[in-house]
């Protein structure tokens, strides 16, 4: 079993291959393609896809087919969220000092901020003005998913990709899942479950690790503040970006909710609200510990 490890979307990542070396041309592939992303779809890079509105004027613009994807399944969450998940957050962000850097129309008082309006037709972007998107909730697992393409494509069977806690596993050489521990939302040294990954994805997010000033990053738009009534979930789905989607849909809609997520991403979850009990969807196969 072989392991090799990098930093990438702000992360560290390590892909674990089981039965095979793997080579140094498909690290360097991987490592390419992980760069290559974030140099596309990063709102940190001034020169990104997601920052190439800042200064738009209201009209039409055409996209790339993949920033097009992405914001599809982002416009997707945001009609699942009845609006309160929307990728268009980048400017509150900001103006809340969480990566400010950008000298724009975005950056302002975030007591004064306004949503901008945008809509998806296709790979036809419709503005009312300037905007920034944050993809930072989905894009990740579309990532991981496109890295798991990179290995299968070489020939690799047998592997794990870890992106910061997110995943993608196929099964071990000897057909066992791969074990994966869940750590309970802010206590690093606590696993709250055991989940078994064999031709899966993994997605984790919790309020704790990205927090700037009285926020943390998972800004509900409609009510302009940080989710506070969740501190923690998992998803388990068929592929990495599928379950990546789930918990940004779990911290911005209600219990009621959640088994429409569910069907959606083709997801199981398990959340942890504020009040120190779990809610886990009757399907969680994962050991609760």
């Amino acid at each position: 079993m072989e392991e090799f490890s990098f930093t990438g979307l702000g992360t560290r990542w390590s892909i674990t291959v089981d039965g095979a070396r793997c080579d140094d041309y498909i690290q360097q592939n991987i490592l390419q393609y992980v760069q290559d992303f974030e140099r596309r779809f990063s709102r940190f890079l001034p020169h990104s896809e997601v920052n190439a509105f800042r200064e738009a004027s209201s009209g039409d613009y055409i996209l790339s087919k993949e920033l097009a994807l992405l914001l599809s399944v982002a416009d997707r969450l945001r009609t699942l969220t009845l609006g309160a998940y929307d990728p268009a957050v980048a400017g509150f962000l900001e103006s809340a000092g969480y990566g400010g850097q950008h000298q724009s129309s975005l950056v302002q008082d975030n007591t004064q901020w306004h949503l901008p309006r945008w809509s998806l037709l296709g790979d036809k972007l419709t503005l009312d003005g300037p905007i920034a998107f944050d993809l930072g909730g989905i894009g990740k697992g579309y990532c991981i998913d496109r890295v798991a393409d990179i290995l299968q494509r070489a020939g690799y069977a047998y592997f794990l990709v870890d992106g910061g806690g997110d995943m993608m596993a196929t099964t071990k050489a000897d057909g066992s899942a791969w074990n994966v521990a869940i750590e309970y939302p802010g206590r690093p040294e606590m696993a709250a479950s055991l989940v078994h990954l064999s031709h899966q994805g993994l997605a984790v997010s919790d309020s704790f690790r990205r927090r700037f000033g009285k926020w943390h990053h998972l800004i509900d738009v409609k009510k302009q503040k940080s989710v506070e009534k969740i501190v923690g979930c998992a998803a388990v789905a068929e592929s990495a970006w599928l379950a990546d989607c789930m918990p940004s849909g779990l911290f911005f809609s209600s219990t009621r909710r959640y088994h429409i997520l569910a069907r959606e991403f083709r997801s199981v979850y398990l959340v942890f609200p504020d009040d120190q009990t779990f809610i886990a969807s009757a399907d969680w196969k994962g050991e609760l510990l």
